[in-house]
């Protein structure tokens, strides 16, 4: 019987293959992330007629004779080359812009990996896939293993503010403060100190040694005025004085309190006596050190400066979610207008907090400037926030958005250890290394870090993938070493947003590929035709 048949057959075979794989690509050229597939042939073995022979001294060598028997598939691979992006406006499709797969997981554990990345929320919060498989989540830039926690952000939650409790806000350097949305700078900041007119009742005053000294001792104040002798005034008290009353007149009358007040004119019998002293100031320089010092010995740096000015009745003080300034000077302190060089009067909510002080008044509160935060499940109760949006970044860490105007989300330490990060509506950011008593309490939850971050994984041989339903693939043998770990990391592509991976199967290419097999099946269909004849042929010969 002739070979041909058998051959020609080989050459459909390989054609109707071809056929096909070429079918499934233009099939799926709308597909998301589909991946192309191409074939390539081999010959079969060949039937040898003569092996040949080598060249002698007499004689020339001979090439070996063979009939090739045919073709047949070699390989059908896929072309892992990213598609384009396909913009699509909606937030909760991504696509990863260069090496890696999203990692998905069915309701057994099974893992699968997928470059589609059209996804949503359930009711529950999870992260899944048209087909319900839920996006598993990790926090390792690199590992050998895949997490088994997926994706879920919190759809309500309590959240329970309140200033961080003085015992452990005295411990955080002034640099850690998360209720300092700016940051405490480095410079000068300034302090007036009196400046004050009092009208005094003259019946307060003790006439110790009139008309030339007064105790004035109410309510314990027992300050001493002395009459002063004009002719022997010290500059000192000649500038303060023409700064309160102008100029000095040899004639006037004036006295002088052992607390630097002033007092113009004889006493009278009966009634007040005006009591002025002029404005002098107070004042801190930070330096890089105090920023990274703790809080308390940044305040005891203060009141130590203070004290070595004179100033030992204005004072600071740590307390709950911030600082207090205790002033027993007797007169009232307001801020400088001039000498500031620093932000702390004024990113602490000192210096509105003086602007608004009554008269006499003596205790003044910082702004709460380190917070801390208690968050818990929610089951609708009445205090709880509800998610309004939800969004994802390059990294592949998610961000969700609350009816309140705040954000919980996860950031990473220099360690490379995730924390949980939550932004209240005032814009103060607290975090957390998930553990209790730090300043963002989670584990009244039971949310991981790794629940808001993306897992991609790779493979060393794509081609190694066996395809499955729904766009997903599962791990071949021949795939070869598999890591996981996160978006922009380790070779690992980036994540964008609001689009999703078109198919890369290239249309021209297809039909170019399609009218060489239809030709190629053509020619092989002649062959076996002719090949056909051919023994019909012999057939009759011997009739």
């Amino acid at each position: 019987m002739s070979q041909a048949l058998y051959t020609s057959k080989t050459g459909l075979d390989a054609g109707q293959t071809q056929i096909n794989v070429i079918a499934n690509n233009v099939a799926n050229i709308n597909t998301t992330a589909f991946k192309s597939a191409n074939v390539t042939f081999s010959t079969l073995f060949s039937n040898t007629l003569s092996n040949g022979s080598a060249a002698t001294k007499t004689g020339g060598g001979t090439n070996p004779r063979q009939i090739g028997l045919g073709t047949q598939v070699a390989s059908i691979s896929r072309d892992f080359s990213s598609g384009t992006f396909q913009q699509t406006g909606y937030n909760s499709d991504l696509m990863i812009s260069g090496n890696g797969y999203f990692v998905v997981q069915d309701g057994g554990g099974n893992q699968y990996l997928t470059r589609d990345g059209h996804f949503s929320l359930d009711s529950d919060g999870n992260l899944v896939t048209a087909a319900g498989y839920k996006v598993v989540g990790t926090t390792n830039e690199y590992a050998s293993r895949s997490s088994d926690l997926t994706i879920k952000v919190p759809s309500m939650l309590n959240v329970a503010l309140s200033g961080t409790a003085r015992d452990d806000i005295a411990t955080k350097t002034v640099n850690e403060l998360n209720g300092v949305a700016n940051g405490i700078q480095t410079g000068t900041f300034v302090f007036n100190v009196g400046g004050t007119t009092s009208n005094y009742l003259v019946a307060d005053f003790n006439a110790d040694g009139a008309p030339d000294t007064y105790i004035y001792d109410e309510a314990g104040a027992n300050v001493t005025y002395t009459r002063m002798d004009m002719s022997a005034i010290s500059t000192d008290d000649r500038n303060a004085m023409t700064e309160l009353y102008g100029e000095l007149s040899p004639t006037d009358v004036y006295f002088k309190g052992d607390d630097g007040t002033y007092i113009k004119g004889e006493f009278p019998a009966t009634g007040s006596v005006t009591v002025r002293n002029v404005q002098a100031t107070v004042s801190y320089r930070i330096s890089d050190g105090d920023l990274n010092s703790t809080l308390q010995d940044f305040v005891t740096s203060i009141n130590n400066e203070f004290n070595a000015q004179g100033y030992g009745d204005l004072q600071f003080e740590v307390i709950d979610g911030g600082l207090q300034l205790i002033n027993n000077l007797g007169v009232d302190i307001s801020v400088a207008e001039k000498g500031q060089s620093s932000n702390f009067l004024s990113e602490t909510g000192f210096t509105d907090a003086l602007e608004a002080a009554s008269a006499g008044q003596t205790l003044f509160y910082s702004n709460t400037l380190n917070q801390s935060a208690v968050i818990s499940n929610s089951y609708n109760s009445a205090d709880s926030i509800k998610r309004t949006d939800w969004s994802v970044s390059e990294s592949g860490v998610l961000t969700a958005k609350y009816n309140d105007g705040s954000t919980l989300t996860v950031t990473f330490n220099d360690a490379g250890r995730a924390m949980w990060q939550y932004t209240t509506a005032d814009s103060i950011v607290i975090t957390s290394s998930g553990i209790a008593g730090s300043d963002l309490d989670m584990t009244g939850t039971d949310l991981e870090p790794a629940n808001m971050v993306l897992q991609l994984g790779t493979v060393i041989n794509d081609g190694g993938l066996i395809s499955e339903t729904d766009n997903m693939w599962s791990i071949g043998p021949n795939a070869g070493e598999f890591a996981y770990g996160m978006s922009g990391a380790n070779g690992f592509g980036s994540i964008k947003t609001g689009g999703l991976e078109g198919s890369n199967v290239d249309m021209a290419t297809e039909l170019s590929n399609m009218i060489i097999a239809q030709r190629a099946i053509q020619v092989n269909s002649r062959v076996f035709s002719t090949a056909s004849s051919i023994l019909e042929t012999l057939s009759y010969l011997g009739q």
